[in-house]
């Protein structure tokens, strides 16, 4: 006999897999200091690449001032300037993946925990179910 009380249920958990679940089921698979350290090594790959593009756009932007700008300036105080704004530039953007990744994964945690006691409703439900059942020969 059908139960129809673990059909709703499980129907829901079935609507959550394909909604939500779909985000939030891969973020789950880590713990908490794997997700965030996994996105923040991520940005630090990324934020890389985009200094390097910016700089690089930057440098063919003042082409024509580039002989007067390394005349103006000594190289190691130029070298020191560029590596303190690429320092300030990842570090910003490591601040912001930090406080996204705990965010990403608090909502996980938050929108996992319903599923999972919808989950073991359904587990109790079908315990029930089969201690209620008489054994076929």
């Amino acid at each position: 006999m059908l139960n129809e009380e673990r059909i709703r249920l499980m129907t829901k958990m079935a609507s959550y897999e394909e909604g939500e679940g779909r985000e939030f089921m891969p973020i789950k698979q880590y713990y908490r200091k794997d997700y965030v350290g996994l996105g923040m090594i991520k940005t630090f790959i990324t934020s890389s690449i985009a200094f390097a593009i910016l700089f690089l756009c930057g440098i063919l932007y003042e082409m024509e001032n580039i002989t007067q700008i390394l005349a103006d300036r000594d190289l190691t105080e130029l070298g020191i300037l560029v590596l303190t704004v690429y320092v300030v530039f990842t570090a910003v953007y490591q601040v912001i993946a930090l406080c996204v990744y705990n965010w990403r994964y608090s909502r996980a945690t938050a929108s996992m925990k319903g599923y999972h006691s919808i989950m073991k409703k359904v587990e109790k439900l079908q315990e029930r179910e089969e201690r209620s059942l008489p054994l076929e020969d």
